[in-house]
């Protein structure tokens, strides 16, 4: 039995180049279905942020006896921090011109 398989085998590596044919077939031109073009993409910089006005704040804390103190303190530096954010609100956004 091995050596019918083995003549089969043989048989059907020997017809595998008749089977795949032996010819090149001729090449044509590369053809392209949309000739390309070039594209101009504008890219777009804006001003980045000082770092100055992304830096964080501590949140003063304190013991109840200094309640009011705490309080007026923790309003400054809302108040600094909305003000920073009203200056980062101007600049955002803005291009820089190459």
């Amino acid at each position: 039995m091995p050596s019918i398989l083995r003549l089969l085998s043989i048989v059907a590596l020997a017809a595998l180049p008749a089977a795949c044919g032996l010819t090149k077939p001729s090449a044509s031109p590369v053809q392209c279905a949309v000739a390309p073009e070039p594209v101009v993409v504008e890219r777009r910089v804006y001003v980045t942020i000082p770092a100055a006005l992304t830096r964080t704040e501590a949140v003063p804390e304190g013991p109840i006896a200094q309640c009011f103190d705490v309080a007026a303190q923790r309003r400054a530096v809302i108040e600094r921090l909305n003000g920073r954010a009203e200056q980062v609100r101007a600049i955002q956004g803005a291009e820089v011109k190459p």
